[in-house]
């Protein structure tokens, strides 16, 4: 389900124990940042629901923490939940600076190519195994182009743009 407002964090991976306690793998870069976390909202057919966290402990490396959600006392109850998404409000969200962006934030962003000036929109960022993908349509095809740092010249944020370097004869093979 897409949630506008809201940022997926991780999904509930397990239960831990007999007190109703649940693992999620968290689905960031930084999971440090959420040691704190007090509540989270969990998908339950198709609606983001509130929870209140009584504890938490992030195993950075992993990518995962434990905690426990207020109203959830055994493992019965728990796991129930496995499988679960869990999400944040995007205020939560650290801000970025320079080259970093989250692929949300950036779509609709105006790229504008060192070469051949403005390209259009970006509509869509695809998250593949090896790098992030970039796309836009041009002469009504959908070109993809690596979303990486060496293709980023900068991103400004207040204009809404992207300045990028395509790689040399990619758009040639649209025409």
């Amino acid at each position: 389900m897409e949630h506008p407002d809201h940022f997926f964090l991780g999904r509930i991976v397990r239960t831990h124990g007999v007190k109703g306690d649940l693992i999620m793998l968290m689905d960031t870069d930084s999971p440090g940042n959420y040691k704190k976390l007090e509540l989270i909202y969990m998908e339950v057919d198709g609606v983001l629901k509130e929870y209140d966290i009584t504890k938490i402990t992030v195993k950075e490396k992993e990518n995962l923490a434990t905690f426990h959600l207020s109203g959830i006392e055994d493992m019965t109850t728990a796991e129930a939940y496995v499988k679960c998404s869990l999400y944040l409000p995007l205020s939560k969200l650290p801000k970025l600076k320079g080259k970093k962006f989250y692929f949300h934030e950036v779509i609709g962003f105006t790229l504008i190519d060192k070469e051949k000036g403005t390209l259009g929109a970006l509509t869509n960022v695809y998250d593949l195994p090896q790098h992030p993908v970039g796309a836009f349509m041009y002469k009504e095809k959908e070109v993809l182009f690596p979303l990486m740092d060496q293709f980023i010249q900068k991103i400004d944020r207040e204009e809404k743009e992207i300045h990028i370097i395509l790689p040399d004869g990619l758009l040639e093979i649209y025409d």
